[in-house]
């Protein structure tokens, strides 16, 4: 038997100043770095092309690791949910868990935004002190983790709090044959230049043995604008989606029972359909 999950990442709704309290925090680096550098790189329409093509093809799983958001304010939240919307009426199983980016800043109204978000990313099943959790797939076990928090502006890090690292050492315990899987914004593995102290997970240092010895078998990540996978012959290892609205690519991750092996391929959007 086989099991296919289209994973994505980074799309990143463009940011507008939705109010003057924008000016005194994190949020205008974000407009700034929005308007003037992403604006020119990224594409809004690949967003659309990715849920076309996942429509036209449904996967068992599809998985948004975070960042849908530029400066977690609440137009961004609407905008990218209106976005999403054709894949959330679908009944393709969907995960999403937040990004840097979506928890952007401490306002109340940012953070209630990102609150609604994740409920409406979950069908309404989910909020965020939900995070972690696990759901089980018939040939792999699921295990969500939201490691996005505020920092001061020349952050872009996560942290792993001590009950997320709890978590993850209580599922790998379980006597259970399938693959762990574990979903989250930021990388485990320090395999990237760009993964610096600016922009690592903090805390992560047992989940990151977890995934080195096996016991987890495969992390699946964005944060990182580029795409890359550090796997074993077994396809164990790490995969990081890179940025959809980038790139205009996405990983598509296929787990073959009989084999116990895992492949990932990337879909090139522009010649996807």
């Amino acid at each position: 038997m086989k099991a296919r999950i289209i994973h994505f990442s980074d799309t990143h709704e463009p940011a507008t100043l939705e109010h003057w309290h924008a000016l005194f925090d994190k949020r205008l680096l974000g407009l700034m770095n929005s308007s003037l550098i992403r604006r020119r790189r990224y594409h809004a329409s690949y967003l659309p092309a990715a849920i076309g093509y996942i429509l036209k093809n449904p996967p068992d799983l599809v998985l948004f690791t975070g960042d849908a958001t530029s400066c977690g304010q609440v137009g961004e939240f609407s905008r990218a949910l209106k976005m999403f919307r054709p894949l959330l009426k679908s009944d393709i199983p969907f995960i999403y868990t937040p990004g840097n980016h979506d928890a952007y800043v401490k306002d109340r109204a940012c953070r209630s935004a990102l609150e609604r978000f994740t409920r409406d990313m979950s069908r309404g099943e989910r909020k965020l002190s939900d995070y972690p959790f696990a759901v089980d797939f018939p040939l792999f076990r699921l295990l969500v983790i939201h490691c996005a928090q505020p920092f001061n502006p020349a952050l872009s890090c996560g942290f792993m709090t001590p009950e997320t690292r709890q978590f993850l050492l209580d599922e790998a315990a379980k006597l259970d044959a399938r693959p762990l899987i574990c979903a989250g914004h930021f990388p485990l593995l320090k395999g990237s230049s760009l993964m610096n102290a600016r922009r690592r997970l903090y805390g992560s240092s047992g989940a990151a043995e977890l995934l080195q010895d096996h016991v987890i078998d495969l992390s699946l990540c964005g944060h990182i604008h580029h795409p890359y996978e550090l796997l074993d012959r077994k396809g164990r290892g790490e995969i990081v989606a890179g940025s959809l609205s980038r790139t205009g690519s996405m990983a598509e991750i296929t787990y073959d029972s009989e084999t116990d092996v895992f492949s990932v391929q990337r879909i090139d959007l522009d010649h996807a359909n």
